[in-house]
C-alpha cells in the first residue's frame, strides 16, 4: 500500500469559531491536493479540522493522534465529533494517558502527542489564536525536524517567535 501524504491541521484551543470557515477551506484544500489531514482532537482548531472531515464525508482520510487512551479523556465538546469521526471511518491513533490524570501526565501525553503528530506528518498548518503554547510547541517541533509549517495568525494578539518565523510560511487569519 502506498504511503498518502499527511498534513496536520492544529492550532490554538482559543480559536475563535469565526475562523472555523478559514479551516474549513484549508482542509478542503488539502484533501483536493490528496493529503490526508491529521489533528490532535482539542477544542478550536483541531475540533473544526476534524468537523471539516466529517462534513466534506472524509472521515477515512483522517487521523486523530490522541494523547488519551479512551474516548472519556477528550475535552466534553469534542467526544461526540470523535465518536462520530470513527463511525465514519476516521482512525485515532490512541494515547496513553487516561481521563483524569494529573495535570503534569495530562501536560506530557499532550506534549507526546503533538510529537507523533509532527512525526507523521509530511507538512503541518498552524492556527494561533493569543499565546498559543501548544501549538508553538507544535511548530517547533516541525520546523527542527525540517517539516514545512503554514502559519495562520488570527489575531489574540498572536505572534510567531523571530527563531520560528524565518521558517514557516505566516500568513494573517484571513480567508483564502
Amino acid at each position: 500500500m502506498a504511503m498518502r501524504r499527511l498534513a496536520g491541521v492544529v492550532g490554538s484551543r482559543s480559536l475563535p469559531v469565526c475562523f472555523a470557515p478559514l479551516v474549513d477551506q484549508v482542509v478542503s484544500l488539502l484533501l483536493s491536493c490528496r493529503f490526508a489531514v491529521a489533528s490532535g482532537g482539542a477544542v478550536g482548531a483541531d475540533q473544526f479540522a476534524l468537523s471539516a472531515l466529517i462534513r466534506f464525508g472524509a472521515s477515512s482520510r483522517g487521523v486523530v493522534h490522541s494523547a488519551w487512551s479512551s474516548i472519556a479523556g477528550f475535552p466534553s465538546a469534542v467526544r461526540a465529533d470523535v465518536v462520530q469521526f470513527i463511525a465514519a471511518g476516521g482512525r485515532v491513533v490512541w494515547g496513553s494517558a487516561s481521563a483524569g490524570v494529573s495535570r503534569s501526565s495530562a501536560v506530557s501525553a499532550l506534549l507526546g502527542r503533538n510529537r507523533r503528530l509532527v512525526s507523521a506528518s509530511s507538512v503541518v498548518v498552524a492556527f494561533l489564536h493569543g499565546p498559543s503554547r501548544g501549538s508553538l510547541y507544535t511548530v517547533r517541533q516541525a520546523v527542527s525536524r525540517g517539516v514545512p509549517v503554514v502559519v495562520f495568525l488570527c489575531g489574540g494578539g498572536a505572534c510567531l517567535p523571530s527563531d520560528l518565523a524565518c521558517h514557516c510560511y505566516v500568513f494573517n487569519g484571513e480567508v483564502i
